[in-house]
This record gives C-alpha cells, sequence and structure tokens, in this order.
C-alpha cells in the first residue's frame, strides 16, 4: 500500500537543511574573516617592511651624506696652506698679532722673494735709530698688507720704492697683513711714534674701513674701537690669545664653519644677547664714522707733537677699477675726503688717475690667482704695481708745498 504524502514528516528533514545551511553560512563567514584577518596581517607586515627598509636607506643616505661631507672637509682643509702672516707674525695682547723681530724667510712668497724683519718688527733690512738721519726726511708707512709688499721682496713693496726714487728719503715700513685702520693706528700710536720721523703715510684700502667691525680676523682676534664721552676706547683687550693655540684649527675655521653639524651647534648654544652687544660697529655707520674721525684726529695731535706732516692715502685696489656710485669704496672716498678737507690733514686718493689707466694695463698690476702660493694673495701687487704706487704717489707727494719745504731744506 503507497504511503499518502501528506502523512509523510518534513520536519527531521528541513532540521537537517537549516542546520547545514546555517553550518555553511558560519563557516563561510569564518572563513571570511580569517581571510580578513590574514590580509590585515599581511597588509600591516607589507607596511613594516617598507616602512623598515625606508628607514635603513635614509640612514644609510644620511650616512653617506655625512661621509662625503666630512671627506669633502679634510680635503679642503688638507690643501689650504696657512694664511701668509702666520709664518712672520707673533701674538700681541694690544694688537692681535705683530711682525716678529729679526726674521728673515728665504723665498717667503717665491723664489728670490724673501721677506725680512728689522729689530723693531718693521718689514726693513736695517735698525731705525730714534732721530732721522743727517740729509734725509723720516717717512713712516702705516697700512695693512698692500703696504706690507704681500708678494713681493722687500726691496720692491711701494714703501722701499719711495726711498729709491729719491735718496732724501727714508722709509719705514709699517704695514701688516689683515690690519684694519684701526690696528694701524694702534701700532703707530704705540711703535711708530718711538721714532723721530717728517712725515707720516697713513694707508688703507677699503677693506681696512671694514675690518674695524669686527672683533676678529680669520679667526684671530683683534681689538675693537669705540667712541665713548668723545673719546676712543680700546676693547677686546687683552686680545684673546686662543687661536694662537692651535693654529691649523684656526686656519680651517672657515670649512669647519661650513659643517652642517657645527652650524646646528651654533645655532642651539649661541648666545644671541650676547652677539648682539658684542660690537656696536657691525651695523652702526654711524658710530664707525665717528670712530674713524677720532683716528684722524688723535693720528694728527700725534703727528705733530712729532713734528711730522700726516699725509692720508687710499690705495686702489684690483675692484676699484670699475666705479660703483654705491659701492663701499665711493662711500669711503667720500667720507675721508670731507673729515680730510675739515681737518686740514693733506688727502691722496690715488684711485681716480688709476681708473685714467687702459684697461689692458691694469692686469699686470695685480698678482693672479695662484701666483703666489698663500690664500688671499691674488689681487696684491705685484713688482709693477709696486712700482706704479709708488711713482704716483712721489709725484703727488712731493707736489704738497709741506712737503716740498722739508725736501728742499734737506738738499
Amino acid at each position: 500500500m503507497i504511503p499518502q504524502i501528506s502523512s509523510l514528516n518534513y520536519t527531521p528533514i528541513l532540521t537537517i537543511i537549516r542546520e547545514s545551511v546555517q553550518l555553511v553560512l558560519s563557516n563561510w563567514s569564518e572563513t571570511k574573516t580569517n581571510r580578513m584577518k590574514t590580509a590585515v596581517r599581511t597588509t600591516q607586515k607589507l607596511l613594516t617592511f617598507l616602512i623598515f627598509n625606508l628607514i635603513v636607506v635614509a640612514v644609510i643616505f644620511l650616512l653617506i651624506e655625512g661621509l662625503a661631507s666630512f671627506i669633502l672637509f679634510f680635503q679642503a682643509i688638507a690643501g689650504t696652506p696657512p694664511v701668509a702672516e702666520r709664518t712672520h707674525t707673533q701674538y700681541d695682547a694690544e694688537l692681535g698679532w705683530v711682525n716678529r723681530p729679526d726674521v728673515y724667510i728665504e723665498n717667503m712668497y717665491g723664489p728670490g722673494l724673501d721677506l725680512e724683519t728689522n729689530a723693531q718688527g718693521f718689514r726693513n733690512d736695517e735698525d731705525f735709530g730714534e732721530t732721522v738721519p743727517t740729509g734725509q726726511l723720516r717717512v713712516i708707512c702705516s697700512g695693512d698688507s698692500f703696504t706690507l709688499g704681500y708678494g713681493v721682496d722687500n726691496d720692491h713693496t711701494w714703501c722701499q720704492r719711495l726711498a729709491a726714487l729719491d735718496n732724501r728719503l727714508q722709509t719705514v715700513n709699517m704695514g701688516q697683513g689683515g690690519y684694519g685702520v684701526d690696528q694701524a693706528y694702534l701700532w703707530y700710536k704705540r711703535d711708530g711714534t718711538t721714532l723721530a720721523h717728517d712725515i707720516h703715510l697713513f694707508t688703507f684700502i677699503t677693506n681696512d674701513f671694514e675690518r674695524m667691525r669686527s672683533d676678529s680676523f680669520l679667526g684671530y682676534g683683534k681689538p675693537v674701537l669705540d667712541v665713548q664721552d668723545g673719546r676712543l676706547v680700546v676693547g677686546n683687550v687683552p686680545v684673546p690669545e686662543r687661536a694662537f693655540y692651535v693654529p691649523w684649527l684656526t686656519q680651517n675655521s672657515e670649512s669647519l664653519k661650513k659643517l652642517k653639524t657645527v652650524q646646528l651647534l651654533s645655532g642651539l648654544f649661541q648666545n644671541s644677547a650676547q652677539a648682539e652687544t658684542n660690537n656696536q660697529l657691525t651695523q652702526n655707520d654711524w658710530l664707525l664714522e665717528r670712530v674713524n674721525v677720532g683716528i684722524l684726529q688723535d693720528l694728527q695731535q700725534l703727528n705733530r707733537d712729532q713734528n711730522s706732516l700726516l699725509v692720508l692715502v687710499y690705495l686702489p685696489t684690483l675692484n676699484d677699477y670699475q666705479p660703483d656710485p654705491q659701492g663701499d669704496t665711493e662711500q669711503w672716498r667720500q667720507k675721508v675726503r670731507l673729515a680730510a678737507q675739515d681737518l686740514g690733514i693733506p688727502f691722496i686718493d690715488l684711485i681716480e688717475e688709476f681708473r685714467t689707466l687702459p684697461a689692458s694695463d691694469v692686469p699686470a698690476l695685480f698678482l693672479r690667482e695662484g701666483e703666489v702660493d698663500f690664500p688671499g694673495a691674488a689681487g696684491h701687487y705685484t713688482v709693477s704695481g709696486n712700482d706704479y704706487i709708488a711713482q704716483r704717489l712721489y709725484e703727488q707727494l712731493t707736489a704738497l708745498p709741506e712737503v716740498a719745504g722739508r725736501l728742499a731744506d734737506v738738499q
């Protein structure tokens, strides 16, 4: 007998089907979750791997960059010779540095270009007595490396060439490399006034005024002048001597400052208040002018006390050949000219005549890059340049009535 359909019980079957579907869905959901978790873990691992490798690459790059910086730094310092002045000067608490006495350096600037100082530390082959020899006028030449005769031997400095042009002149070379107007003045006041003299040529280039703004030059300390209560005051003395302790470090100070580590540490630890008040001349042009007028006034009085004639001389440099109305040279020429007129001091400006030379004649007057193996040598006067300065200066100097009269008295 065939059973009736209505009599069949489907409940167990449906239950089984339902449970099977639920199981399938549950397994699918769990599998999906596990897959998502696995995908997340895989992504995290990948990102971690990428970040780690990026950090490693960055560190390696920084190490290579730092190593390259130091290699270039050491290459730079290995090829940096000491400044020329370091070979013939010594520490001076009042001036910063000054010539060592009785120095003789053979081939100082090249073959046959010797440098010699006398017992007084002047760049001369002879010592000078306190009194002027009979039948001569003694001329003191004050200034910087252009007066010292950087790059030539003793006999071919323009100061010595003056004496060669007129045997009535006995010239004392008080030029010193790196000096500003302030140091040239202080050296003359201390050591130049111990000698009787008839004429004082106080010479300068434009940079000599700008050097007065700083308490150091190429890492070497120097005095700084100020005006207080209407009188000159010398600051930064005794001049710090530390630059002479490790000259290798001093001569490479500019290269050291280019290292990023040094720049970072300097920025972190620099006392900004001290830097701001350390030297007011840095930003105060008006004060700098007052200091220079004070120097000229004192030089004038010092020379009057010596019965000497003070003459201001503006020396030309290669950069002065092309006039720049807004440049420092034109401004300082005008300032010196006005101050000299106000004080009644003779002023010889050699730049004007220098600019009348044909352009083709100018290069022969100045040292070329690499011609002398010292940093900063290029641009100083050659033998021809020193001869040119001596000749032009002698012509204008002897045209001054005061000088012509004194020369006439010794004939």
